[in-house]
């Protein structure tokens, strides 16, 4: 089992749909074209042969990953139930925003994108409880939902979120560069440093990281300590933090965490100037040995493929231990959402697409074009030799969603991002940090 569990109690308002996320960057459009979902274009996603799954049109809104993923079921789906998709895709933090002002003009398409918990305005736990997802809690696939995906899905025991796949954050390492200075990946924190150490006396960079444009890559190291650290010991953490029993602040692992993690940039073990260096350099630093590993999501091993001339052949990876117990490692993962829109023009079609994605043959071709997780316990197999390393840990349950995920709003971590910039710095301490979150999360869900 996953070790996060319980249920999130928030009861979000109206207010919290209407907040557009920050978005960067042009919206990019790709798959089968954009959608029309008003009174006026004869039913829009339903067509002329009104909702269900015989016929008509299911409109989807897509991020440009599942967009990658859900292409090559496209037209067997269609085939399989006659009905057609409409695909509009979109990068993620554009989604966001966007998502938002649909819903509350009445113009968003049948299907699309939500992310986990209570993790964004536009995530599963928020839309669920206002009253804009279709409960899709008899679907037979939802018993296929592992809890620690459950938590993230459901609110008070039903099901708003059908999980396509399953990230998970991961270390990479140069072959090389291990095989050269005879290292062998580490299992524990002790071996980590052991291994940091050796990196850097050999003139490298132990562990190469880019916080430029953003702490975006903080983050992850925050996950993965408080993983393995917080929630493996406690699985009620977000249950407690909800009942005011304990916070940022008087958990003592919180402070641990960030100990742990600049206590790798106090001996040196980050790359030189981090704050000003990208997370792109970070991974050619790796990819040309400059440096030994790096942290990343297991989504992002393409990108740093394409950094060396031997392709994946050059990199392993490992879960990224956080204590001295080798069987208590517990790795991150993030499901990837669906969610039928509760006002959906053709509901029925967009369930019969689940159901189709649901199929453990799909769900392997899914995972296989984007070298993902399984999002569903179907029996579905990873063809992917990249992820063989950690699909021992995936199968043995020992995963644990990303700690944000059912935090009450955005904000959160938000100010875990502004602000890690500034502990980095040495402009603040943890102390400051975790009051700073605290205050946050005291707000709880608008």
């Amino acid at each position: 089992m996953s070790a996060i569990t319980s249920k999130p109690r928030f009861t979000p308002s109206r207010r919290a749909l209407l907040l557009g996320g920050a978005g960067f960057g042009a919206l990019t459009l790709a798959g089968c074209g954009g959608f029309v979902n008003d009174d006026d274009d004869g039913g829009g996603s339903g067509g002329e042969s009104g909702s269900g799954a015989g016929g008509g049109t299911v409109t989807a809104y897509l991020s440009t990953e599942q967009n990658t993923g859900i292409e090559p079921l496209v037209e067997p789906f269609t085939a399989d139930s006659g009905v057609e998709l409409d695909i509009t895709s979109v990068a993620v933090p554009d989604m966001n925003q966007q998502l938002a002002v649909q819903l509350s003009s009445g113009t968003a398409a049948d299907i699309f994108r939500v992310s986990p918990g209570y993790s964004s305005n536009v995530a599963a736990g928020v839309l669920g409880s206002g009253g804009d997802l279709l409960d899709l809690s008899d679907a037979a696939w939802a018993a296929s939902i592992d809890d620690g995906t459950r938590a993230l899905s459901d609110v008070d025991g039903k099901t708003f979120a059908f999980p396509v796949a399953r990230n998970s954050l991961v270390l990479a390492y140069n072959l090389a560069v291990f095989d050269e200075l005879g290292l062998e990946p580490p299992t524990t924190w002790t071996e980590l440093l052991d291994v940091c150490q050796a990196l850097t006396d050999s003139g490298r960079t132990a562990i190469s990281h880019g916080l430029s444009g953003g702490a975006i890559y903080l983050q992850f190291y925050v996950y993965i300590l408080a993983g393995t650290l917080l929630y493996g010991p406690n699985p009620d953490l977000d249950a407690q933090m909800r009942a005011g029993e304990t916070s940022f602040t008087d958990e003592p692992g919180w402070t641990e965490v960030f100990t742990k993690y600049l206590e790798l940039r106090d001996k040196g073990y980050f790359t030189e100037g981090a704050l000003g260096v990208s997370p792109d350099q970070a991974m050619q630093d790796l990819a040309t040995g400059v440096a030994g590993m790096t942290v990343l999501t297991n989504s992002g091993l393409p990108a740093l493929y394409e950094y060396s001339e031997t392709g994946a052949e050059a990199f392993s990876i490992l879960a990224m231990p956080a204590g001295d117990d080798a069987e208590a490692t517990l790795i991150p993962t993030a499901p990837d959402f669906l969610a039928v829109n509760a006002a959906a023009t053709n509901p029925d079609g967009a369930r019969a697409l689940l159901e189709f994605l649901a199929e453990p043959a799909n769900v392997e071709t899914y995972a296989n074009a984007l070298a993902v997780l399984p999002g569903l316990d179907v029996g579905a197999q990873v063809d992917n030799p990249a992820l063989e390393p950690v699909l021992p840990l995936v199968d043995a349950g020992r995963t644990v969603s990303y700690a944000n995920y059912l935090w009450p709003n955005g904000d959160v971590q938000q100010t875990m991002l502004q602000s890690g910039q500034q502990l980095y710095a040495d402009e603040i301490t943890i102390a400051d940090l975790l009051a700073q979150m605290d205050a946050e999360y005291a707000k709880g869900t608008p």
